[in-house]
């Protein structure tokens, strides 16, 4: 088997961030933060190499999620593929002008989230 898919996940709320990394730490290699400064630094770390971003848009105060995906954009050089996951009122539309890969609203469907990650990524798990 190949190497797994990375995926980051940026969401505030530590509940829906601990139950998202459970579903998906059997299957993927995941990195996980609570902000968009957070997720700069951990894709930092990863180098701009994560396979696909499961993003929120509203990550309380400081960066939106719309503006962490374009930052990482910026530094990478290209887009991530995103999976927008969010409850917010308009996230489809929102989704849609940062050109997500995908928008799946809370409360989400685990398997639907898997499967969208399986779909979207390069590596083919």
């Amino acid at each position: 088997m190949g190497a797994m898919t990375r995926v980051l996940v940026v969401e505030d709320d530590p509940d829906t961030l601990a139950a998202v990394a459970a579903t998906l730490r059997d299957e993927f290699a995941v990195w996980v933060a609570r902000d968009g400064e957070q997720a700069l630094q951990v894709a930092d770390e990863l180098g701009f190499n994560a396979d696909v971003v499961v993003l929120d848009l509203d990550l309380g105060p400081g960066m939106r999620g719309d503006q962490f995906a374009a930052e990482y954009a910026r530094r990478a050089g290209r887009s991530p593929r995103v999976i927008v996951l969010s409850g917010v009122p308009r996230a489809h539309e929102v989704a849609r002008s940062m050109h997500a890969a995908a928008t799946l609203s809370k409360p989400y469907d685990a398997d639907e989230l898997v499967r969208t990650i399986r779909i979207l990524s390069p590596r083919r798990n």
